[in-house]
């Protein structure tokens, strides 16, 4: 997660350990150790008359923005979070938000074989179909994606619209490419016409989605909501 927004009416109504388990959830979630002075700065922010103003920490800023405090990575660290990266076809890749595990199966493993796409967060390819090296990257102007069933292609981000992803995670979310830069999987979302599973396939490349889960994350109980943060429309 790249951004986290709070309501600052709301969290200013708890009491201030409340308050600090907040500010480190939300920086649990961009994957930023909740030091203890980071909390403090940012919590700095709460006090009157500090709208507008800004924080700089190590590769995330905070700021006020009326009844928001909004925490998020600086442009630098999200170019680099944005590095291309190459999928192995037996293992796991840590990408800043998930996990990506990958594995070479025979067809008769795949159970039950009545759901051949898989689901969201698995996909299954016929390996022989498949052209790799696989890249994870994101989405780039004029991308084409062919879904699932659907005869034809689409332009990916009428894809995302069709969906109703909001237009801050169409950024972030990985793609599965081959050598030739076709989209395999819209991970999380939607796989491609690509390497299908038929009655000829032998061997199944499956590729999952899983989300990182932080150690010595406590949840807490009746506070305020982190969300991820809502942007412009703009596409």
């Amino acid at each position: 997660m790249n951004k986290v927004i709070i309501n600052t009416d709301k969290l200013v109504k708890y009491r201030r350990g409340v308050r600090m388990r907040v500010v480190k959830r939300a920086l649990l979630l961009m994957n930023t150790p909740p030091e203890k002075k980071y909390v403090e700065y940012i919590l700095s922010l709460l006090e009157e008359n500090k709208t507008g103003k800004r924080i700089d920490l190590r590769g995330i800023v905070a700021h006020r923005d009326y009844a928001r405090l909004i925490i998020e990575r600086t442009v630098n660290d999200l170019s680099h979070n944005r590095a291309q990266r190459t999928l192995p076809l037996e293992g796991k890749l840590k990408l800043p938000d998930c996990i990506m595990e990958t594995r070479i199966v025979p067809v008769k493993h795949i159970e039950p074989l009545n759901d051949l796409v898989g689901s969201k967060n698995a996909v299954y390819f016929d390996i022989d179909n498949v052209l790799s090296p696989l890249i994870i990257r994101h989405r780039r102007a004029g991308d084409i994606f062919t879904p699932f069933g659907f005869r034809g292609k689409k332009k990916l981000k009428d894809v995302f619209i069709d969906d109703k992803i909001p237009a801050y995670k169409r950024e972030l979310i990985p793609l599965v490419v081959d050598r030739n830069d076709n989209i395999l999987w819209i991970a999380g979302y939607r796989r491609s016409n690509m390497a299908p599973i038929t009655e000829d396939t032998r061997k199944v490349l499956v590729i999952k989605l899983l989300l990182r889960v932080y150690r010595n994350r406590k949840k807490a109980t009746n506070t305020p909501t982190t969300a991820p943060a809502k942007t412009s429309k703009r596409v």
